[in-house]
């Protein structure tokens, strides 16, 4: 996993505040509206929230520099040049959740700054665990709860609970148990929901019964315990953050009004309904339970809510299946707006000085200026005054020059004589990443030093400029030297436009495996249908490298024509390129897809059985049960777990017998996933515990990234 910089921190705390307080100013707005719409505003908040570190990396990418990044200084002098510093290596973009195609070496990280990060970790890693504390004990302890609980089995509660699920158009089966007395009416459950209902609820009259039914089904119905979980991995995630916890604190307030105006729009009387509610909080003591355990009467809640209640203006109804949608896709978009935005300025030389040879030798040989409180203190002796105006000069002399200014001296130094200076040039423009570097560094590729070409190529991806495209699809196509080629390949990635796939696709022809196998994953980066052609012929390449990240590739660009050849590639000789394959097909989601990868449950490696396994419950075909059942048997516990989990995503009920016996599996993890399979095939709704043995990484050693030497 990556290792997030101090500026990209501050980039996802921007990006949340901005999002929370948004939704923060949306739902003040709806005061009179329905709580249900606040709910949906406030949910979409925390969801955007959650998803912003993922979709930086997948959303596309946009500039508006509203904040200033840090000034770099440049200094261009006249006298021997020092050793240039080793140039930043190129790094690659790690844009999928579930494979990461290329390995990046370790990048040298000054001291402070590697300590600065890693005390942060460290701080937010415990920070984390004191808040995800509480919700741990908090779900095991209702855990443990529900299963020593016995059921309300009157009939009468029977068909009261039937007739307000129908009335709710709810068709999730809902345990009714009874708790302990004076216990506190609260709803629980992401894949089996359940009520619990004090023990003397069996004395209260038919309207109280009613009304506490219909708010708790109503949080059923509306998945509030899954809702409420996800605020409280935001209050995990974003512990520092002080909006999320608001965030979390108005959706519970938001959640049980909701609820209210389900019971109100039923029929209840207001009064009725506030004077149960305070009967509830006075005789009640409220169980501790987790984000999915809701509490009826809350008392820290009860006063805003009775006001609500009492409120004869406010709105009840909940947002119309349009306007829902409408608020939901402006959400989504915004977020992806937000992930891809760039906020800071790109560095620039903001205090940059020039040391002329037209000032003379002895202001370049002398020392460097002391601070002026120093110089006022040296003056006050005879030696101080010696020292003290040569530095007053040395100052004065000094010019101060704008940022295009330096852009053009290192320009004009990309033709100097020494080929360290010309990469040293070439380097600092690249650091500065301004835009009208370009012209100069794309005419630095025809340098005729070969180490000078391939800085000047890594310089150019960092620029991420269009304009670039032609001039580094030549130096792919034509420059002699595989490092160059292979960063230029590496650049186009960076780049990410549709231009690059003819020179990229014709790289796949180079000579160099290390080009190739960059120009396949460049051609992975760009998504683009047109690379599918050439990436189909690459699975057939000699290199095991180049087979493996052509897979990866067509798995991102999830393109149909890829089916058949991905299909074949099920049996290349390398097991990686195999497993990768597997993956891919998975992506595509292609029926057809089905009979090569069932075959595959068969493969000698366990872990391109165990991606055949995951690749099936992605396409969710009935005609991969029969394989998923007899992979039920494999000798590896992984795969069995895997293959459990992909029959509970087809939910076919051919599959219940074998997944009952396989919770007799010695694995527990195994049996873990059988129950949730037959969860799902009894009719859970996708409410419940995500797969805990998701796809395993199908690329472990992939290609290392190219950077110039220094």
């Amino acid at each position: 996993m990556s290792v997030l910089t101090i500026a990209e921190l501050t980039d996802v705390f921007l990006k949340v505040t901005l999002v929370l307080g948004l939704a923060g100013l949306v739902g003040g707005s709806l005061r009179q509206g329905s709580a249900a719409t606040r709910h949906l505003v406030w949910t979409l908040g925390v969801t955007a929230a959650l998803l912003l570190p993922a979709l930086r990396g997948l959303a596309p990418r946009w500039e508006l520099p509203l904040l200033p990044a840090a000034p770099t200084v440049v200094r261009i002098e006249s006298s021997a040049p020092r050793p240039a510093p080793e140039p930043a290596p190129a790094q690659v973009s790690q844009r999928h959740a579930k494979t990461a195609p290329l390995t990046t070496p370790p990048v040298a990280v000054p001291t402070s700054s590697l300590d600065r990060v890693s005390l942060l970790g460290v701080a937010w890693l415990a920070g984390a665990a004191l808040v995800a504390a509480p919700l741990l004990v908090g779900s095991a302890r209702v855990w443990w709860h529900g299963r020593r609980r016995t059921a309300f089995s009157s009939p009468d509660w029977a068909a009261l609970v039937s007739e307000i699920a129908g009335s709710l158009a709810l068709s999730r089966a809902v345990r009714l148990l009874r708790g302990r007395p004076k216990s506190m009416p609260m709803a629980w459950g992401l894949l089996r929901p359940a009520v619990l209902l004090p023990e003397d609820a069996e004395g209260w009259p038919h309207d109280q019964r009613r009304t506490v039914l219909t708010h708790e089904l109503g949080h059923v119905k509306r998945h509030d315990c899954l809702i409420q979980a996800l605020a409280h991995a935001a209050c995990v995630l974003y512990w520092f953050h002080p909006l999320v916890w608001i965030a979390a604190w108005r959706l519970r307030v938001e959640r049980e009004r909701a609820c209210d105006d389900l019971v109100l729009a039923a029929g209840a009387d207001g009064p009725d309904y506030a004077d149960h509610l305070l009967q509830l909080a006075r005789g009640a003591r409220a169980a501790a339970g987790p984000a999915w355990a809701l509490a009826m009467a809350r008392p820290s809640q009860l006063e805003g809510r009775l006001l609500a209640i009492l409120d004869p203006s406010l709105e009840r109804r909940g947002p119309t299946r349009a306007v829902a949608t409408s608020i939901v896709t402006a959400a989504a978009l915004l977020a992806l707006a937000l992930a891809g935005l760039e906020p800071w300025t790109r560095p620039v030389a903001a205090s940059t000085t020039l040391a002329m040879d037209t000032l003379g030798a002895d202001s370049i040989a002398s020392p460097p200026p002391r601070n002026p409180a120093d110089a006022e203190a040296a003056g006050a002796g005879g030696a101080g005054q010696a020292t003290a105006a040569p530095t007053t000069e040395r100052s004065a002399r000094r010019q101060s020059v704008t940022p295009d200014t330096v852009v053009a001296a290192l320009s004009e130094a990309i033709r100097d004589s020494d080929p360290e200076v010309r990469k040293q040039a070439v380097h600092s423009l690249g650091e500065m990443r301004a835009e009208g570097a370009a012209s100069a560094l794309a005419g630095a590729l025809a340098d005729s030093d070969g180490e000078v070409r391939a800085q000047a190529a890594h310089a150019l991806g960092e620029l991420r400029t269009t304009a670039a495209v032609e001039a580094l699809g030549k130096a792919l196509t034509s420059d002699a030297e595989p490092e160059v080629r292979q960063q230029a390949a590496f650049a186009l990635g960076q780049i990410r436009s549709e231009a690059a796939v003819s020179a990229l696709t014709t790289a796949l022809g180079d000579e160099d495996a290390d080009v190739r196998r960059q120009a396949v994953f460049a051609l992975g980066e760009l998504r683009a249908r047109g690379a599918v052609d050439g990436l189909i012929t690459a699975l057939k390449d000699k290199d095991g490298d180049v087979r493996r990240q052509a897979a990866f590739a067509l798995g991102e660009i999830r393109d149909p024509r890829a089916v058949a050849a991905l299909g074949t590639a099920l049996a290349d000789a390398e097991a990686e390129v195999r497993e990768q394959a597997a993956f891919a097909l998975g992506e595509l989601r292609a029926d057809e897809a089905v009979g090569p990868l069932s075959r595959a449950l068969k493969d000698a490696e366990a872990d391109v059985r165990k991606q055949a396994a995951f690749a099936l419950s992605e396409i969710r075909s009935p005609q991969a049960v029969p394989a998923l059942i007899e992979a039920l048997q494999d000798a590896s516990p992984d795969v069995r777990g895997q293959a459990a989990f992909a029959l509970g995503e087809i939910g076919d009920e051919r599959a219940n017998d074998a997944l009952m016996m396989a919770l007799k599996d010695a694995t527990a993890d195994v049996r873990r996933q059988a129950a949730f399979a037959l969860g799902q095939l009894a009719g859970g709704d996708g409410d419940g515990f995500a797969n805990p043995n998701p796809n395993p990484n199908p690329n472990p050693n992939p290609n290392p990234n190219p950077r110039p030497r220094p």
